[in-house]
């Protein structure tokens, strides 16, 4: 072999050496580590906590409404009306208490309670089993954190809207699946931090944000209560907590009507 030729190799293999070492250096993004470039559905504009204003009203309950009667009068689906609400339980509604109606584009009166039946009052529920709060008895996740603080939920305020609920806990506590089923996406989102998503039976999806690790990776099957994470402060937030959020395929739910 020539010198040519020697110095000829001598340059290819510091070239391939550069490279492979280039490509060693190059740190990999969340979504490369969890095989997936996005979650299965948009997660908003970049914050967990509120999402954008919405369009809709204010209606004041009066003597006589009922959840029921105020979804006919505006054409909505009573469940949509309680989850935009946080309400668990349509038979606490109160005079004076203010329902947020998305859509809507002004108040409306509620036809009141018809001449000769029973009731007039705000808390007596109408006959629909739909209506029917689904705590006690027929809860379908556990929850996610023990000893976790409630200290937001899920609804409307002030026309803003919060899709999960929040969970004060120490950094590093143990997050748990609230149900049996597949991990379908970990990896890093604006505003929600580190988060871990699964699927469960049905369309059931539940959210895990905020973490500061991931204990599960793409494709997983985990049983209810399996460690998916632990208690972080990424993303947007001012201290260590869970967002955890339901779905009924990309629809958020409020968490606390699949809860014991």
């Amino acid at each position: 072999m020539t010198r040519r030729h020697v110095a000829g190799a001598l340059a290819l293999a510091t070239l391939s050496l550069a490279t492979l070492s280039g490509c060693a250096s190059r740190q990999r993004t969340p979504e490369e580590v969890s095989g997936q470039r996005a979650p299965p559905f948009p997660l908003g504009p970049g914050d967990a906590h509120v999402e954008p204003e919405l369009v809709g009203t204010t209606h004041v309950v009066r003597k006589g409404d009922t959840l029921y009667r105020i979804a006919r009068t505006y054409g909505i689906d009573p469940r949509e009306l309680m989850d935009a609400n946080g309400i668990t339980d349509p038979t606490t509604l109160a005079p004076g208490q203010e329902i947020f109606v998305p859509g809507a584009s002004r108040p409306l009166e509620v036809a009141s309670h018809p001449a000769g039946s029973a009731g007039g009052s705000a808390t007596a529920p109408d006959p629909d089993p739909d209506l029917l709060p689904r705590k006690g008895g027929s809860a379908t996740l556990q929850w996610p954190l023990k000893g976790g603080i409630l200290y937001r939920g899920f609804g409307v305020k002030q026309g803003q809207r919060h899709d999960g609920i929040d969970l004060s806990a120490p950094e590093g506590t143990i997050v748990r699946a609230a149900a049996s089923g597949e991990v379908v996406y970990t990896g890093s989102q604006d505003g929600y931090g580190t988060i871990v998503m699964l699927r469960h039976s049905g369309s059931l999806i539940t959210l895990y944000a905020h973490n500061s690790a991931v204990l599960v990776k793409h494709g997983d099957r985990v049983e209810a209560g399996t460690p998916v994470a632990k208690v972080g402060m990424s993303g947007r937030t001012t201290g260590p907590h869970l967002h955890f959020e339901v779905r009924e395929g990309t629809r958020p739910r409020n968490p606390l009507l699949y809860l014991p």
